[in-house]
């Protein structure tokens, strides 16, 4: 018989109800701060400050930033680090939602105006993008692609609003959805062809600009 070792401490019902109630306040709290339209990063924490893709996110969004826009990301290293960055030098909202439990994703410097810890990853999920008006998805690893199709089932099935899922470097995502437009959606497993349009891809800053600046007239 499996035995299970880190999930016991959730079975205490008591300390889970009460840890995630105080977690959801704390993020409802920071977002009825912001009283601007938020957009929300997401990528690998393994990026650099020297990966093409880091220039790219903090770029864009310095320019949210710059065009009345507020930036929430996970609060850790490589792309989250980026969309803060510039996010703090074009004086807009930085907000940083770290994952507590992942202790190797450490960021010192100061570029947050907002900050929460979260033990509970669904709770951190839920206050990226309850209001948020679009989600960006740089290159990332496992954990990028179940936020990514995450929030896609959520938009699928009417749990949550629409908005637009903009996925960066069209050549990483194409195996990918290439697959499923060949195999489910071809041969008719499950997917259809309007969920495949829940998503831009893209590659220049100036795309995402304009998907999502046009959103806001």
């Amino acid at each position: 018989m499996t035995r299970l070792h880190t999930n016991k401490q959730y079975l205490n019902k008591d300390w889970t109800i009460d840890t995630v109630n105080k977690e959801i306040n704390n993020g409802l709290e920071i977002l009825n701060k912001i009283d601007k339209p938020i957009v929300a990063f997401f990528g690998s924490h393994r990026i650099n400050k020297t990966n093409k893709y880091y220039k790219h996110c903090e770029t864009v969004a310095f320019e949210l930033g710059k065009n009345g826009f507020a930036i929430v990301t996970g609060g850790g290293p490589g792309i989250m680090h980026a969309a803060n960055t510039g996010a703090t030098k074009a004086k807009a909202p930085s907000i940083g939602l770290k994952a507590e439990l992942l202790t190797k994703e450490i960021v010192k410097d100061k570029i947050y105006s907002h900050k929460s810890d979260f033990k509970f990853i669904f709770v951190r999920r839920f206050i990226m993008s309850i209001k948020s008006e679009a989600l960006i998805f740089y290159p990332g690893g496992y954990g990028t692609l179940n936020e990514l199709f995450e929030y896609a089932v959520l938009m699928q099935t009417g749990i949550c609003d629409k908005v637009p899922i903009i996925c960066v470097n069209k050549d990483y995502w194409k195996g990918l959805f290439d697959w499923l437009k060949k195999n489910p959606l071809k041969n008719k497993f499950f997917i259809h062809n309007n969920d495949i349009k829940l998503l831009y891809f893209v590659d220049s800053e100036k795309e995402i600009i304009n998907i999502i600046t046009k959103r806001k007239r």
